[in-house]
């Protein structure tokens, strides 16, 4: 794990999330976490192939999928399926303890077959972006269960594996018994002009960009562009744009010795002074005050 990545969100150059794993050589990030309304991480819309598993331990807290709000309460979980695009936010002023666990389906395809009958009719179907398991149900008992087993597995990937498969066996008979086994379908093309746009934001953000320039990348008017990001995020393209520009500076804050004036440069800010009002925006603070909050 890169400790200086601890609660940003840090882009391949295809504009998907290059999860921080626990180790750089085995792909999974298990950990019991907590978030409260003034957290940096919260809020960032991201993609990634990988299984993201979130266990409510106390308290509240709401994830977006492909623009769709989901609240979670104490006892449940939520499965966002690979490659869906996401991000989590609070729903109030308390904090919420959580476990979450992240891992690469690849740990489960054993062979050809289990990854082809198997594993994929999961977590390549487009029809099936997330898994709500409600407090109280058999699977989030059983979920919870696991969630606490992976974390007792920390430093053993073998262990890890093995509960791995438990836990995606839980999720596959549940998918059996409620028919949503469905064949793979691929990503819709508004899905297919988001992420283009998203990509150009996360690849061009230190540059001069527009609007137009943003929707002209995913191949769309200004108008749809507007309407494509307030579905899948909740808020307008520019408003996206410097949140990232944002979450960057807070890179070169906590990771660099950098002058304000050559962080705002490296971000595509006009300005210090314009890059530490929008700074103070989201983070509540001004860049050269921030520091990564610990647990």
């Amino acid at each position: 794990m890169v400790e200086s990545f601890r609660g940003l969100i840090i882009k391949k150059e295809d504009g998907s999330e290059k999860v921080n794993y626990n180790n750089d050589n085995f792909p999974c990030y298990i950990h019991a976490g907590w978030v409260e309304p003034w957290c940096s991480w919260i809020n960032i819309p991201h993609y990634h192939e990988d299984l993201e598993f979130v266990t409510i331990t106390r308290g509240e807290m709401g994830y977006n999928v492909n623009g769709e709000k989901i609240i979670l309460h104490e006892g449940d979980t939520l499965m966002v399926n690979s490659s869906q695009i996401h991000f989590s936010f609070t729903t109030g002023e308390e904090r919420c303890n959580y476990y979450i666990n992240i891992l690469h389906p690849s740990l489960l395809c054993s062979s050809f077959v289990v990854q082809n009958e198997r594993v994929e009719p999961i977590t390549k179907n487009q029809n099936l972006p997330y898994i709500h398991f409600k407090e109280g149900s058999f699977e989030a008992k059983r979920l919870f269960v696991q969630a606490q087993a992976l974390l007792d597995s920390l430093e053993n990937e073998f262990n890890i594996t093995l509960e791995f498969f438990k836990l995606f066996k839980i999720v596959r008979n549940y998918c059996r018994d409620n028919n949503l086994l469905a064949s793979p379908t691929g990503y819709v093309t508004n899905d297919m002009n988001f992420r283009n746009m998203l990509k150009f934001i996360h690849t061009r953000f230190a540059e001069q960009i527009s609007l137009g320039d943003i929707a002209k990348s995913g191949n769309v008017s200004k108008t749809y562009c507007n309407m494509l990001f307030k579905k899948f995020t909740g808020s307008s393209p520019i408003d996206n744009l410097n949140r990232y520009r944002a979450e960057r500076v807070a890179y070169y804050v906590t990771s660099t010795d950098l002058s304000m004036s050559e962080i705002a440069e490296k971000t595509g800010f006009s300005g210090a002074s314009y890059m530490s009002e929008t700074f103070k925006k989201f983070y509540g603070v001004a860049p050269r005050n921030y520091v990564l909050p610990k647990e």
